[in-house]
This record gives structure tokens, sequence and C-alpha cells, in this order.
């Protein structure tokens, strides 16, 4: 028997029939229904992992062969993200095999490693705010040094209608960002963590 049967037997409960079980039996509903959620939130963790750990072998190789310093600044800055990933998913893995050991007080435990989890997302959802904007200010960067770099007078004008088109698409990309991934993380992993904190508060 699933929570979700449990909570339908409590809403409509039968004539005759005891409206709750024991203590016991909830908490071992809680635990075969968390590792289900876990499960298929590791399982995305892991791919996420791996499609990392690729990405990273791809721009190594990248940065190997490219010839113009705007390449490769940009090959080390994904590297240097990825590399923020990579400490990310490791904790979140890690959290994740916690929830699989659910002796004692289960409904403590798991409520102490979804604060935590949830935490962990937030992390990631700044990081991903974070890195576009940055990435932006690199290219901007970049092109300024070129124009100082020039034997001509810097160009004021042309500089200045470059950022405010800089400054535009950054705030298009930082709205498709902010739905982007808000979408995502609900999908891999907020839509788990909301059935198994319903489960919890039930238990309450």
């Amino acid at each position: 028997m699933e929570l979700d049967d449990l909570r339908r037997r409590w809403q409509q409960p039968t004539p005759g029939t005891p409206p709750a079980l024991p203590e016991p039996a909830l908490h071992e509903l809680l635990s075969r229904q968390s590792g289900t959620l876990v499960a298929r939130m590791r399982r995305n963790a892991r791919a996420e992992l791996a499609f990392t750990v690729l990405m990273m072998l791809g721009l190594g190789g990248f940065l190997l062969y490219a010839d113009k310093a705007f390449y490769q600044m940009y090959a080390v800055f994904m590297l240097l993200l990825s590399a923020a990933m990579l400490y990310y998913y490791y904790h979140k893995l890690g959290l994740l095999r916690q929830m699989d050991s659910v002796e004692g007080n289960v409904q403590g435990h798991l409520q102490r490693l979804t604060a935590n989890l949830r935490r962990l997302l937030s992390y990631y959802y700044r990081l991903t705010l974070f890195s576009g904007p940055w990435a932006l200010l690199l290219l901007l960067g970049f092109q300024v040094g070129q124009e100082l770099a020039r034997p001509e007078p810097f160009r004021w004008t042309r500089m200045g209608i470059t950022a405010g088109a800089y400054l535009v698409l950054g705030a298009v990309l930082q709205v498709l960002a902010v739905y982007g991934t808000r979408w995502y993380m609900q999908r891999l992993y907020g839509q788990h963590l909301d059935r198994l904190e319903a489960a919890l508060r039930e238990l309450e």
C-alpha cells in the first residue's frame, strides 16, 4: 500500500474500519514511498552528473585546440562553472544516499534531509542565474580590451551601444533562465520533494 492510498482512506474512512494505521506501519509506508521518490531523484542526478562530465571532457579538448583568446576564455569559464556543478552533484547524491537509510526516526530523518536538499537546489538555482550575467560581462570585457588595444581613439559611442545591447539581451535571457530553471528543477526534483513533504505533513 502506498501513502497515496492511505491518504484516501483517511479522507474517506470506511464504516467499521479504523481511520488510521499504527505508527510503525505508517513509518513503513513512508519508508517505501520515499524509496521510490528518492530513486527517481537519484536517477536524474546521475544523468545530470554524466552530462556534466561529458561536457567537461569536450571543453577540455576544445581548449587544447582553440587558437583564439576569446574561445579559450569561454572554455575556461565553462570548465570552472562545471567544476562548481560537480561539487553540487556530489553533495546532492550524498543527501539522496542518506535518504535510503531510514532506520530509527523515519519522519525526522526525512524532514531534515528534504530541508537540506531544498537548500542545495536553491544553490543550483542561484548559480544558474549568476552564470548568465557573468558570461555577458566577460564578453563585454573582452570587447573593451580589444577596443583599448587599437591604436585609434576609443570609440565610446560604439561601446556604449554594445553595452546597451548586452544589457537588453541579458535581461531577456535572465527572464528565460528564471522560468526555465524553475520548470527544470520542478520536473526533476521539485515534484518528488513535494510529494514526500506532503506525506511527512500527513504523519504530523
